[in-house]
């Protein structure tokens, strides 16, 4: 496996422009709820597209080496690091998205079949269809 340089820039401002979409839910909930204090939305622009360019990387050299199928894995992980930190970290699902102690337990699921979602039917096909 060779490290291609514009390649690899290429895959990580094709999946960063894709959290967009977390991004935008993420702020729509923060404004819903009264833009909490104890939230720090501004780092979310700068860390989110970091995380979706990196975690586009390793989809493209997982699904080039074990097919494309695979990304669906990479996507559910993905989630599942978002939410837990999300959940552990920052407390988002009780502070902006409405759940309560009992039920905030439910953002993993939510997570890992979203990003799942978004990985195998947006990131991947685009990362393909723009590098060809």
């Amino acid at each position: 496996m060779r490290l291609d340089i514009k390649k690899s820039v290429n895959i990580f401002i094709i999946s960063s422009f894709v959290s967009l979409i977390t991004i935008g839910y993420i702020g729509q909930a923060f404004v819903s709820q009264g833009c909490p204090f104890n939230v720090p939305y501004e780092l979310f622009p700068i860390f989110i597209p970091m995380l979706y360019g990196i975690f586009g990387l390793v989809n493209y050299y997982v699904t080039e080496n074990f097919g494309s199928k695979y990304s669906f894995l990479v996507g559910m992980i993905f989630g599942l690091l978002l939410s837990f930190i999300g959940r552990f970290g920052l407390n988002l699902p009780q502070l902006i998205f409405g759940f309560t102690k009992k039920t905030e337990y439910k953002v993993h699921i939510y997570a890992m079949v979203l990003y799942a979602i978004i990985f195998h039917f947006l990131i991947t096909p685009l990362t393909l269809y723009i590098l060809l």
